[in-house]
């Protein structure tokens, strides 16, 4: 393993060259956050330094309510201190585009620095890669400025701050890593599409970067500042149960903080309503740092956008979770009341109910819905926003796990996209077509980030708006309409708004 060095504004970076690559770990984008910062808004690097990035950094503070079998033993050690950032390469020299990687995980947990997010597979699509930690939680989302009258300045922007100051890295530095600043691609999943679609209504104007790949998930995940105060509130109620005052908050360690955290449900704020997104931790739409109307601020953007879901999204809970294992149709129904109108109840009830199933029907269709309310109908909503420079997709390889239970549920995508479908763990939850399904979404997203349109050999994706149709992805690549139109049209019709 050679070493390999790269000097840039930022200063001098030592990584290592293996496998045809040039990879750095751990270049910190922001100055140390202490427990003193822990909940200020991230500061520029003020000098140029001098580092070995061959080590991870740190992975930013969980908030993990249950383990799930995403649940990545290999990160490295939680700390405040985990802004930094990692990069891979092929060629130094060269002006390639730039991928820039924000994870998901709600807002609350997951890594840059995940086995998930290999660095060796999509840069030998000559794309420079780099993948970014930020704030979580208790730490990025959660806006205590008003609660606490101004002890503590945090308006649940931080973590979006933090996203914001590294793609700013990476713009004034990258050039010196084989990178073209003026050709960067964000992308994400989940959470991280969520940040994704923010930061592309933050800088709608498409100068610090010209395009964005939004993965199970649209402009929808914030909140406004009502709720951000009494989740706020209900923070520093807990804090008080447990005997920690506004003051002591502030030299509070991060696993006390944490178990404050976990003690917090969007639910306790609800007052019996169906809140949606169904997230506490979440950034605050405060017409300062995030417009009050994100899509409103994004209807006119130059930014280029792929925007799509799994088919299954929601399997990855419906399948697990003991409420729907044994659902019957009068839970099914006090459910669908919650969430929509009366008068719309038995068209839903028809539209989704398949008879097909002898067995567990109501559970099928109850994931179907969430599969599409919390998913679909947020990608529908930015494909038709911006229908002249956006591009659908649907990934729906099935995954082998549980016998194919789960089919190709949330974030199933990921090893592919990755190419750590090649090693275990991630190889046992990927089919035995991962070979052809990687290559495909690999080079749709590669081919995007180098010329605003993606494609795969001869197929090339057109704007939502030519004929509504979404690219398919499996082992093959096919064009399909857009087949739920109708579907999501009516949730979104449908959906009480609280």
């Amino acid at each position: 393993m050679d070493k390999t060095e790269t000097k840039c504004a930022a200063g001098t970076f030592t990584g290592t060259f293996k496998n045809n690559l040039n990879a750095y770990y751990g270049i910190p984008y922001a100055k140390p956050l202490t427990l003193k910062t822990k909940w200020l808004p991230p500061e520029p690097l003020s000098s140029p330094m001098s580092l070995e990035a061959n080590s991870k950094g740190f992975t930013a503070p969980q908030t993990i309510y249950q383990k799930s079998f995403f649940h990545d033993p290999s990160l490295p050690e939680e700390s405040i201190d985990c802004l930094t950032l990692n990069i891979a390469s092929k060629n130094l020299k060269a002006r390639m585009p730039v991928m820039i990687w924000i994870h998901g995980g709600a807002y609350i947990t997951g890594s840059a620095n995940s086995g998930m997010y290999d660095l060796f597979s999509l840069p030998q699509h000559d794309v420079v890669l780099v993948t970014i930690n930020y704030r979580l939680g208790p730490f990025g989302f959660l806006k205590l400025d008003e609660a606490t009258n101004g002890k503590i300045a945090s308006s649940g922007n931080e973590g979006l701050m933090d996203q914001k100051l590294a793609i700013e890295w990476v713009k004034k530095n990258i050039d010196a890593f084989g990178g073209d600043p003026d050709n960067i691609t964000l992308f994400g999943e989940s959470a991280g599409a969520w940040s994704v679609s923010l930061q592309s209504s933050i800088h709608s104007n498409g100068t610090l970067f010209s395009k964005a790949i939004c993965q199970s998930g649209g402009m929808n995940a914030y909140i406004d500042k009502n709720r951000a105060n009494s989740w706020g509130d209900l923070f520093l109620q807990q804090a008080d149960q447990n005997g920690i005052s506004i003051n002591a908050l502030q030299n509070c360690s991060e696993s006390k903080i944490l178990s404050l955290a976990t003690k917090m449900k969007h639910t306790m704020i609800s007052e019996g309503k169906w809140l949606s997104p169904e997230i506490g931790f979440a950034p605050v739409a405060d017409g300062n740092f995030l417009p009050l109307d994100p899509l409103e601020n994004f209807k006119d953007s130059p930014i280029k956008l792929i925007i799509g879901t799994t088919s299954d999204e929601y399997k990855l809970w419906s399948e697990f979770e003991a409420y729907y294992l044994g659902l019957t149709e009068e839970q099914f129904l006090k459910r669908l009341k919650k969430i929509f109108h009366q008068e719309k109840i038995s068209e839903i009830y028809e539209q989704y109910l398949d008879h097909n199933f002898k067995k567990d029907k109501y559970k099928h269709a109850l994931s179907n819905i969430m599969t599409d309310w919390i998913f679909g109908i947020h990608a529908l909503e930015l494909l038709e926003t911006h229908k002249h420079k956006s591009f659908g997709y649907l990934f729906d390889e099935g995954s082998p796990l549980f016998n194919g239970r789960l089919g190709a549920y949330h974030a199933s995508e990921l090893p592919y996209l990755f190419g750590s479908w090649k090693k275990e763990p991630f190889k046992s939850l990927c089919s035995k077509n991962a070979g052809k399904t990687s290559e495909i979404l690999q080079v749709l997203w590669t081919q995007f980030a180098k010329t605003g349109i993606p494609s795969f050999k001869s197929i090339s994706l057109e704007p939502f708006a030519e004929n509504q149709s979404l690219a398919c992805i499996n082992s093959s690549l096919d064009l399909k309409t857009h087949s739920k139109i109708k579907k999501l049209t009516l949730l979104n019709e449908s959906k009480i708004n609280y």
